[in-house]
């Protein structure tokens, strides 16, 4: 998440004066679909009116209003679809944060300021490609490029500042006048209270991102880390690229455990088979055996044939002679 407040740029030669400049020029990809803190679709006109009538108390050549930038990045774009709503939901937070950076108690409906939503970006000098010779300025950049135009009024909303003086919770005479390029950061002595932390607010617009949509935001997407490498020590830089090596391998290891994990359950829920009795096997058919001597079956022997009878003769007497 890149959150920034430029000084300079296009429309922004005449922060002194109208804000129409810088309306007209973001009116260069779509018309209208201006959004505010509770309202959608405000018309352009009514932008710069309602901007250009929220001063008082400011010299000819101080600033009247600010734009700030709001670039989610890829990743981030990823997780929430690129969708319309959750960006302008999301920016009304970051505004809740911009209130609140001054220290001084306000919210944002204490601000006035509209908001856009742009989905195209071009190169410029400062890109890395642009100074190397390898891509020309003004070429459209690839993949999603979806930022948030806000302009916000360098005056606290005056409607409301009325109000709540009448009503007697204000007892300050004059409104405030607020200033996110002002040096002063957290000032407690003299005549200006509180200040900007710029750094501060762009941790805190993380913050209401991640808080918003859930996001786990990596060590390196941190605007502390890309700080650090830019501005810290070699030692600071050292210890950071190591927390980051950590924290991608604990990721990886996660990653690994919940891949698994559906299988696991998946293989614990799965019913067992069903248990059926063994089936019965007939055991092989064997070849005759002969019946050894003493297995075979006794044979009755044959009945010998009756013998008949046969009456013995007498021997006949002969007479005596």
């Amino acid at each position: 998440m890149v959150a920034k407040i430029p000084k300079s740029g296009a429309g922004l030669s005449q922060r002194s004066g109208s804000s129409g400049g810088l309306v007209d020029y973001l009116e260069k990809e779509v018309q209208g679909q201006w959004f505010s803190l509770d309202r959608e679709d405000v018309p352009a006109a009514e932008v710069t009116q309602t901007l250009d009538q929220n001063k008082r108390n400011l010299n000819r050549d101080a600033d009247k209003y600010y734009q700030v930038i709001l670039a989610p990045s890829q990743a981030e774009l990823r997780h929430i679809g690129s969708d319309p709503e959750k960006l302008r939901e999301y920016t009304r937070a970051a505004m809740e944060q911009y209130a609140a950076n001054f220290g001084k108690g306000i919210e944002g409906r204490d601000l006035v300021y509209f908001a856009k939503v742009e989905h195209e970006r071009t190169t410029n000098h400062q890109d890395r490609a642009v100074q190397v010779g390898d891509v020309e300025k003004g070429q459209a950049k690839e993949g999603d490029q979806t930022h948030i135009h806000v302009i916000v009024s360098r005056t606290e909303n005056l409607a409301r500042y009325t109000e709540r003086k009448k009503s007697g919770e204000l007892d300050r005479k004059n409104p405030y006048h607020l200033s996110p390029l002002t040096n002063h950061k957290d000032t407690q002595r003299g005549v200006v209270k509180g200040g900007f932390e710029r750094k501060q607010y762009s941790e805190r617009t993380e913050q209401a991102f991640d808080r918003a949509f859930a996001y786990e935001r990596p060590l390196t997407e941190t605007f502390h880390y890309a700080h650090t490498m830019r501005h810290g020590t070699p030692e600071q830089c050292a210890a950071l690229r190591v927390q980051a090596i950590q924290e991608q391998q604990a990721a990886q290891q996660r990653q690994v455990v919940q891949q698994a994990a559906p299988e696991q359950q998946a293989a614990v829920q799965q019913p067992a088979p069903e248990q059926r009795p063994p089936l019965a096997v007939a055991a092989p058919a064997q070849a005759p055996q002969e019946p050894g001597p003493a297995q075979q079956p006794a044979v009755p022997e044959p009945a010998a044939p009756e013998q008949k009878r046969v009456p013995q003769q007498q021997p006949k007497r002969g007479l005596k002679l």
